[in-house]
């Protein structure tokens, strides 16, 4: 069974959210009340008369979908926090999204890090600088080689992610 493409519809704090159909063009805000009661994935029937999933996304934050190269290496002294730009040249992951909190991360190989273990991690983005970002975050998921990284300081007064991130 293939699973069908689900729209992704970011919600605001105001528990407003703009729907777009693909088929007629149409683009409606809607307020959604009971939040916890929605499934995972709806299907919204448009005005048009077309049937379509969608997935709401309750971020606060912007995530952009990456393909970078980084380097990562498990803390198990807070007090001996290693500079991974040596390390550069020795890739075992890829960041697979970003925003100003987090990161997603696939591991390349094996691992056994689990939940709340703390990582320092390092990549380049593809920017035309070629900024070297380097963070300490906290493992927040754990999905076969994908984790999901929360910052132990967000990004916010990064410059240089931050305009990487602008849609």
């Amino acid at each position: 069974m293939t699973e069908e493409y689900a729209q992704k519809i970011f919600v605001k704090e105001d528990s407003s959210a703009k729907i777009h159909c693909e088929s007629c063009g149409l683009v409606k805000t809607v307020q959604l009340q009971n939040l916890t009661s929605l499934a995972p994935v709806v299907r919204i029937r448009c005005t048009c008369t077309a049937v379509f999933p969608v997935r709401f996304e309750y971020r606060k934050f912007y995530r952009k979908a990456t393909n970078l190269e980084g380097t990562y290496q498990v803390l198990f002294d807070e007090r001996d926090i290693p500079d991974l730009s040596q390390a550069r040249k020795t890739i075992n992951c890829r960041i697979e999204n970003i925003s100003m909190h987090g990161v997603g991360v696939a591991i390349l190989g094996r691992h056994r890090i689990m939940k709340n273990a703390r990582i320092v991690l390092g990549f380049t983005l593809d920017n035309p600088q070629k900024t070297w970002i380097e963070k300490t975050a906290v493992v927040q998921l754990v999905e076969g080689p994908y984790l999901g990284l929360r910052f132990d300081e967000p990004a916010t007064t990064d410059r240089e992610l931050g305009f990487y991130l602008m849609p």
